[in-house]
């Protein structure tokens, strides 16, 4: 994806609350959230939860 693209998804998703676009982000970050996950100290289902909303509140706040 280039950065034009994802800067495109990130205005959607801030300006319009598009949902399809914040799934094109997290599906974007998809492979390193799951990586990561890895590393935390709880389930992995809970670390890749807290991980997308952190990545989301990261997106809404501008």
């Amino acid at each position: 994806m280039s950065d034009d693209e994802f800067m495109k998804l990130v205005k959607l998703a801030q300006t319009e609350s598009d949902v399809e676009a914040m799934n094109a982000i997290f599906q974007y970050f998809d492979q390193d959230i799951k990586r990561l996950s890895k590393f935390i100290r709880m389930p992995e289902e809970d670390a890749i939860q807290n991980m997308k909303t952190e990545l989301l509140e990261l997106i809404m706040k501008k």
